[in-house]
């Protein structure tokens, strides 16, 4: 493993021999995630890899310029991977921000275009099974003004293939075979941009456009384009005399056109409070409006507990309408009550059409001694499209800090789910944890998940169904030591789905050790 990890001891020569200039900053960062083992059902044996990303950043006056280089050596032959993966260069004064190379952005609230990144989420590709960083920016040129009446964006630039791990060639591959259309990660263009306008301060009014060139056989140039308003009401009450009342609306319209089949998508908002009290009203309907490079809002609740983020619904943008309404109620010196229903439906047909329905409600207590914090909730609902007939899912956490700042928690729930097929098909789903935080940075935590789902309990390759339940126990360690975070997870990672920031993703399942160490320079 000595020959994996040069990369960074590299990175440390360079942090050490850095010349500071005048005026100027440079700063480091590296994450190594190194891996011993296995992906239960797909490696016939153990291996080892080792995955190296650093970040270089350096900023002087209104200059600013980062670079970020991806590293990935595996013990098998073909799974190598070295690659520039970011580089840009950006200039800011005051109202003014011009950026060129790699780039992050968005477009109202993402109908049309929005360009992110999950910090921190390293992915595996089930078909290239190589480990990256997957990026979700745009590789060109942006430049906006922003003012207190008037805000403008344009835009240019190539959206990334996400499902590609960077470097891979774009020559000949076992993509190319299958598919015939390369393995070119950034092949279509995206240009566009953003005008508002604010007649008053509450009011905002503006559109969006984007022109779409995909690249591919049979492929047409189309337009998306978006009409949007934003009010903010808090002023009003204020004149009203209610000052304790705050809210806003939010409108977005767009529409899809010169394409083999027009679209839409429609997002509207509202959130309201008095108080500690708190109310989000959305609604979504969008038919036919993957723009390459667009992320519409979810309006799915994102999941703290571990057994509700794996089912997260994942928006299918290409037919799906619903709403969310969310409730926060406090209850003075008892409790904090939080509540939330989501609907979506997708239309696969005229005939056929799958239904996600979600219930969740909340309570963290208030009413219990400074040292002591415990939480509860149960959420039940379906996801058609995923093939979950029905889920009635509850946990507890329970914490306490010692007087010496040691803390522990334990984490308890339970999913009782259907599914629509089968001779029995109901399973249960438990997962438990118990962690200790030091005041020291040192941190430990044991997980068990457990579960009879068949998804899980079958094992492939075989004529019967296997129907014992299956655990998946592990064992991690955390430690802040100076400029280093370490995270040592050892045992057996279950596979699924996984979801960041409204982002959902496919995490593959993992037997063996791994170590993951963030340094900052």
């Amino acid at each position: 493993m000595r020959s994996f990890c040069l990369g960074g001891v590299w990175i440390g020569l360079v942090a050490l021999t850095t010349v500071s200039w005048v005026n100027a900053q440079v700063s480091i960062t590296s994450l190594t995630e190194v891996q011993r083992g296995r992906v239960p059902g797909e490696d016939p044996e153990v291996l080892s890899n080792v995955y190296e990303q650093f970040n270089l950043d350096y900023s002087s006056g209104a200059f600013q310029a980062n670079g970020r280089f991806e590293v990935y050596r595996a013990s098998i032959d073909g799974r190598s991977l070295t690659f520039l993966s970011q580089r840009s260069i950006s200039w800011t004064n005051g109202s003014a921000y011009v950026v060129g190379g790699n780039f992050y952005g968005i477009l109202g609230r993402g109908l049309t275009m929005r360009a992110f990144e999950l910090s921190g989420v390293i992915l595996e590709s089930t078909f290239f099974r190589q480990r990256y960083t997957n990026t979700q920016d745009l590789e060109g040129a942006q430049a906006s003004w922003t003012g207190d009446q008037f805000e403008v964006k344009a835009l240019a630039g190539r959206p990334v293939a996400g499902d590609i791990p960077p470097g891979y060639p774009d020559s000949i591959s076992a993509l190319d075979k299958l598919t015939g259309l390369g393995s070119d990660r950034r092949q279509d263009w995206v240009a566009g941009g953003e005008v508002s306008v604010r007649p008053v301060p509450e009011l905002r009014l503006g559109g969006t456009i984007v022109n779409l060139r995909p690249q591919g056989v049979g492929l047409k140039d189309s337009y998306g384009w978006s009409w949007l308003a934003g009010l903010d009401l808090t002023p009003l009450f204020v004149c009203a005399g209610s000052e304790s009342f705050y809210g806003e609306l939010y409108a977005e319209i767009g529409k899809r056109e010169k394409f083999s089949s027009e679209g839409h998508g429609r997002y509207y908002a509202g959130n309201f409070g008095f108080g500690a009290v708190g109310l989000s009203v959305e609604y979504k309907d969008y038919d036919n409006f993957d723009l390459l490079a667009n992320d519409p809002p979810q309006l799915v609740r994102e999941h703290t507990a571990y057994l509700l983020n794996r089912n997260t619904h994942i928006l299918q943008t290409l037919n799906e309408s619903g709403f969310q309404v969310e409730v926060v109620v406090p209850v003075a010196g008892l409790a904090t009550v939080t509540t939330n229903v989501s609907r979506g439906k997708n239309r696969l047909s005229a005939r056929v059409s799958t239904v996600f329905d979600e219930r969740f409600i909340g309570v963290s207590l208030d009413a219990l001694p400074e040292a002591y914090t415990a939480s509860a909730f149960f959420d039940w609902g379906r996801d058609e499209l995923e093939a979950l007939s029905k889920q009635r899912t509850g946990g507890v956490v329970l914490g306490m800090t010692t007087e010496t700042d040691h803390a522990l928690e334990l984490d308890f729930e339970l999913q009782r789910g259907k599914l629509p097929f089968g001779g029995n098909p109901w399973y249960w789903d438990t997962y438990a944890s118990l962690s200790w935080q030091g005041p020291l940075g040192l941190g430990a935590a044991v997980a068990l998940d457990r579960s009879t789902n068949p998804s899980e309990t079958d094992l492939g390759g075989t004529f019967e169904v296997e129907t014992e339940a299956v655990n998946f126990f592990s064992v991690n360690l955390t430690g802040r030591f100076g400029l280093y975070e370490a995270l040592l997870f050892v045992g057996e990672r279950r596979g699924g789905t996984a979801c960041t920031s409204g982002t959902c993703y496919q995490v593959m399942a993992f037997r063996g050790a791994e170590l993951r160490v963030l340094t900052q320079f």
